[in-house]
């Protein structure tokens, strides 16, 4: 077994924010990512060639549509046997422990289960009409209200003991392991912070491409996207900020946009 917990994700034209979401996980504890590029023509990969040449990032041109599922499924066969965990998410989702400790220390609770479902936890615009300068995770502090029965989530499986992915949030587990996922994690142990929406510019070009699960066009308007009442601030995830600043500044990368800064020589 090469590691504890590893990170799968696909993307398209995310240059923006790949070094922060990959640099908050390596906050985290996540100490390997595979990430699946879908036709991207932004400039990722100058964005993510620090850390492939440290070797925390594998990047695998993934051109087919829809993509998710597929990637998910080769992820999972071609890592089976070298992690103890990976974690299935998404570019605008980020896991992490309310209590500040290690994603992998809030692990060991689940160690009895094939997957987990880390619950998500739904940002909007917080006000912002254009992207803003700065990490997501700075600049988004407004969520929705938690429902009563939380029904969405992401998953974080044990690769051994899985068979394979049934959709992004949907795995078949080997064994006598009935439902979507064995196991959900407390809120108080680990959450998804969902920047579903980030700014209105943002959302409005979302809406505009199809969902990279299924190829199916968005079936839902902009008003219920935008929509981020009743809510209030949710700042669980700020004491992060300054390491993340800091981390990013020590890989070169400009923590205001996200790209390699340039340096003056």
């Amino acid at each position: 077994m090469k590691g504890y917990l590893s990170a799968c994700a696909i993307y398209k034209n995310e240059a923006r924010y790949l070094a922060e979401w990959v640099e908050f996980h390596l906050l985290v504890g996540v100490e390997r990512f595979f990430l699946y590029n879908n036709n991207s023509t932004d400039d990722h990969r100058d964005v993510l060639e620090p850390y492939v040449r440290a070797g925390l990032v594998t990047i695998t041109d993934w051109p087919e549509f829809p993509a998710q599922v597929a990637a998910y499924n080769h992820c999972l066969e071609a890592n089976r046997d070298d992690w103890r965990w990976i974690a299935f998410i998404d570019l605008d989702e980020f896991l992490f422990s309310p209590r500040i400790e290690p994603v992998p220390q809030a692990l060991r609770a689940y160690e009895h289960l094939p997957g987990v479902a880390a619950l998500w936890i739904i940002f909007g615009t917080s006000g912002h009409r254009t992207p803003p300068a700065g990490p997501v995770i700075e600049n988004y502090t407004w969520r929705r209200i938690w429902p009563r029965r939380p029904r969405e989530w992401k998953p974080i499986v044990d690769p051994r003991r899985t068979v394979r992915a049934l959709g992004p949030h949907m795995f078949r587990y080997a064994g006598p392991w009935p439902g979507p996922v064995p196991g959900f994690a407390a809120l108080g142990d680990l959450r998804l912070n969902h920047y579903l929406t980030k700014s209105e510019e943002e959302i409005r070009r979302k809406l505009e491409r199809p969902i990279v699960s299924t190829g199916r066009p968005r079936g839902f308007g902009l008003r219920q996207m935008l929509k981020t009442h009743p809510g209030e601030v949710d700042e669980a995830i700020l004491p992060y900020v300054p390491r993340l600043r800091s981390a990013l500044d020590a890989r070169g990368i400009n923590p205001e946009d996200g790209r390699p800064a340039v340096r003056a020589v």
